[in-house]
């Protein structure tokens, strides 16, 4: 779907983005992170022309970016910031709508496209269509930023720190968002961060970038348990990594069949990670959990032991 290949960017005798190559397939979550500076954004807004490579060739379908012309370009490229970019007299419906009237969408298409992406977004249309930009609050700024970003149902969605101005609480309501709205739509995402909990959270394949080359690309699991130096290790957490890790994986992985002598009283959902299992250990003083389905029926346990004893496949 996207490859940038060996991409550079220079301003002046400055390389703020010097010789990468990355491949993102079709569908995938691609996470880039690093240090202030190492050229992530940058490396985003080269991808929809906001900023133009200086060497190298980005392809989109395996054609050159080049060969598109600019607006062609960004109106199939959806594209959200921190600041929502949305503009303050235009009410929530006509933000939302800005790419489809581009595009000479009939009236009756865009109302029903805007209509539609509100309620994806879990936003009232009835409510939310006429108010004004100040008159939402920053999760639900953001949520019709993506909404604007999505609105002419692009392949693509860049996002570059979308979500960090956001309170903690509402930051990780809406990673959860947009992780299940990509799983539902199929929608092709590169997303810039600094917050390497949001990047595990979200990545199917994670790129590190420092002093503007790519250190180490993959998926996250194997980032933490294999570093390549020790920048990667400590951008992903240092001694740390192993709860990070942790967060990753579900219990259902290490759970064990039921024993004999009975069922924990404490339990846990098999679709939560080890990390709440083991926070949850330590909080109630248990060294086994019992492991119970949707309909909080037990399926098997979870030992202390089990927690921390050898990895599970990948």
């Amino acid at each position: 779907m996207i490859e940038l290949i060996h991409i550079s960017k220079r301003f002046g005798d400055t390389a703020a983005v010097d010789d990468i190559s990355l491949k993102v397939e079709s569908g995938e979550f691609c996470v880039v992170v690093g240090t202030s500076g190492c050229g992530k954004s940058t490396t985003l807004r080269m991808i929809n022309r906001l900023i133009e490579h200086s060497d190298g060739e980005i392809h989109i379908d395996s054609q050159p970016i080049r060969s598109f012309r600019e607006e062609q370009l960004r109106r199939r490229i959806g594209y959200a910031i921190q600041s929502t970019g949305l503009f303050p007299h235009w009410t929530v419906a006509r933000n939302i709508g800005l790419v489809p009237r581009l595009l000479k969408w009939p009236k009756a298409r865009i109302d029903a496209r805007v209509e539609e992406l509100l309620t994806l977004l879990g936003l009232s249309g009835s409510e939310f269509a006429g108010k004004y930009p100040s008159q939402l609050s920053g999760g639900q700024a953001q949520r019709v930023g993506v909404a604007r970003a999505l609105a002419a149902n692009p392949d693509i969605l860049l996002m570059d720190e979308p979500f960090g101005a956001l309170d903690p609480i509402t930051r990780e309501t809406l990673q959860i968002e947009l992780r299940q709205l990509q799983t539902r739509l199929g929608k092709t995402i590169v997303f810039v961060t600094h917050d390497m909990d949001e990047a595990l959270r979200l990545a199917d394949r994670l790129v590190v970038m420092h002093e503007g080359r790519i250190v180490q690309q993959g998926h996250p699991l194997t980032l933490l348990r294999e570093p390549v130096n020790d920048f990667v290790a400590s951008m992903l957490g240092g001694e740390d990594r192993g709860l990070k890790e942790a967060a990753l994986l579900p219990v259902s992985e290490r759970m064990s069949p039921l024993g004999v002598g009975g069922v924990a009283r404490e339990r846990i959902d098999q679709g939560a990670s080890l990390r709440e299992a083991l926070s949850i250990m330590l909080w109630r003083r248990v060294e086994c959990l019992a492991v119970v389905d949707d309909g909080d029926i037990p399926i098997g346990e979870l030992s202390f032991r089990r927690l921390v004893g050898a990895r599970g496949h990948e």
